[in-house]
């Protein structure tokens, strides 16, 4: 038995611990195997992070971009009547209300540069300067918002000083709204002194007190719409975050302007507008809202162009050129920026 012992203990197949120099080596690889696992965890990170930011960026850039085009396309509507200059009541000496349309050919598309401002939205708010990211553009754009739900349903004749609408309207309009009454011959704009609802009516008083006169201009017909004034104006503004970011100011009830921040990430915004100058319909030329001789009543499109920054920093590992509108920038960070341009007809431009 003791010379079994001495020869399994000396037998050199059987493996007792690891020497110093195994040890090394095994750490060293080990050492190499995980630094390649965290580089490729790195770079896996920063590719996601990249991909992440840039998904974004175009997000962002989809959803300004309806924004815009939507309200753009809207520009001028009347309901079923864009084929005359609306009859308008309301008086702007009156504190309060918000302007109207005087001629849908100009007033309903408004186009800035950022040495226009500050710019009134209505005859008791303004946009400013110091509201706007300075060199971006400003558009303002004035519709009917539709609701053709909304119908006349008493007080047809001409000589009432009120008009009443079905219970579609119940809790939509407000005293100062202005409204705008439409057939497929006639619009009268006006401004609401009174709203009171009874019953399935609601009353909308137009007097003096506002407007120039009681009356509206003729008497309409059950068929006739009545809808509101949307005037709404889109610009490049700083977030809470301190980041730039697409704001707008819309006539809300009473007049009153409410200021919504819609898209952050939005750096710059540029307009371009579609001149028609043969009556054709179709843009001859595009040209910035101060060029000499433009007439905005014969704009049939607008081109614009977005810059779309990411709201992280850092996230490229240098400072990334860009180009927008024809001129390559290179920042002082490390966002990753993306331009976007689209082209919108204006749809409500029959009057021309």
């Amino acid at each position: 038995m003791n010379i079994m012992a001495i020869q399994l203990q000396n037998d050199p197949g059987k493996q007792h611990g690891l020497s110093l120099v195994e040890i090394l080596i095994a750490i060293t690889i080990s050492v190499v195997l995980l630094a390649g696992v965290e580089k490729v965890f790195v770079s896996s990170k920063q590719t996601y992070r990249v991909q992440d930011a840039l998904s974004r960026v175009q997000e962002n850039a989809r959803f300004a971009a309806d924004f815009l085009t939507r309200n753009i396309r809207m520009a001028g509507y009347s309901g079923c009547n864009n084929l005359s200059s609306p009859v308008n009541m309301v008086d702007l000496d009156k504190d309060g209300i918000a302007d109207p349309f005087t001629e849908f050919t100009t007033d309903a598309l408004m186009g800035l540069e950022y040495s226009d401002l500050p710019v009134a939205l209505t005859s008791s708010v303004s946009l400013t300067a110091a509201e706007v990211e300075p060199n971006t553009d400003v558009i303002i754009l004035m519709n009917a918002a539709p609701n053709e739900n909304v119908t006349l349903v008493g007080n047809l004749d001409v000589s009432n000083a009120n008009i009443q609408l079905n219970s579609a309207a119940v809790g939509l309009y407000q005293a100062k709204d202005v409204l705008i009454v439409s057939d497929c011959e006639d619009t009268d704009i006006f401004a609401a002194t009174n709203v009171s609802a009874s019953g399935s009516k609601v009353t909308i008083a137009h007097s003096n007190t506002v407007n120039t006169g009681n009356f509206l201009s003729k008497t309409y017909g059950q068929d006739a719409v009545v809808l509101k004034l949307d005037k709404i104006a889109y610009y490049i503004g700083t977030n809470a975050n301190g980041n730039p970011a697409l704001f707008r100011k819309r006539l809300g009830n009473a007049s009153a302007m409410i200021t919504e921040e819609l898209v952050e990430g939005i750096e710059d915004m540029q307009f371009q507008y579609g001149e028609d100058l043969n009556g054709d319909g179709v843009a001859n030329r595009y040209v910035d809202a101060d060029t000499a001789g433009i007439n905005m009543a014969n704009i049939v499109s607008v081109r614009f162009g977005l810059l779309v920054e990411t709201v992280e920093d850092n996230i490229a590992s240098a400072p990334q050129d860009y180009t927008f509108k024809g001129v390559t920038t290179t920042p002082a960070d490390r966002r990753l920026r993306r331009a976007f341009y689209t082209v919108t007809k204006l749809r409500n431009r029959g009057i021309i």
